[in-house]
Parts: C-alpha cells; structure tokens; sequence
C-alpha cells in the first residue's frame, strides 16, 4: 500500500520514515512534476575514487600560467 507524504507550511516534503530512512539529510533530488504526478530522482555522483584516478589529459599548466588566469578573472568587472 502506497504511503502518504506531506507538503508543510515550510514548503519542505514531509516523507514517510520507512521511504525517508532509504535516505541522508545531505542527498540532493532532482525533481519535475507531470500532471499532478511529482517525480524525485536522487543525484548520485560518481565516487570519488573513480575522480581521483583519473589524470588529466595534456601537460599540466604551469604555476605561470596559473597564476595569470586568476589576475586576468580579477580584472574582469563583476557580474550583476
């Protein structure tokens, strides 16, 4: 049988424990609405070992380099 979940006052979504507990305060859902249908997909990224393994492609930029695209991003004017 299908669970209730709850719209508060707050605007957050109350879910039912047994589905809340598939869960962690910090995961983030992307969510879209079809009708009066409300659909939630979990982000899941990818592991961090698989990120850490991976080497970048080229040579890597030297501290020269480096440092002149951080001066030539602090000129630039911000963004409103």
């Amino acid at each position: 049988m299908p669970d209730i979940a709850e719209l508060t006052e707050e605007q957050t979504l109350k879910l039912p424990p047994d589905i809340a507990g598939r869960f962690r305060p910090s995961d983030r859902f992307v969510v879209w609405a079809e009708g009066d249908m409300l659909h939630l997909k979990r982000i899941t990224p990818p592991p961090v070992t698989e990120i850490v393994g991976q080497e970048p492609e080229g040579e890597p930029m030297s501290l020269d380099e480096i440092n002149e695209i951080v001066h030539e991003t602090r000129r630039r004017p911000e963004a409103d």
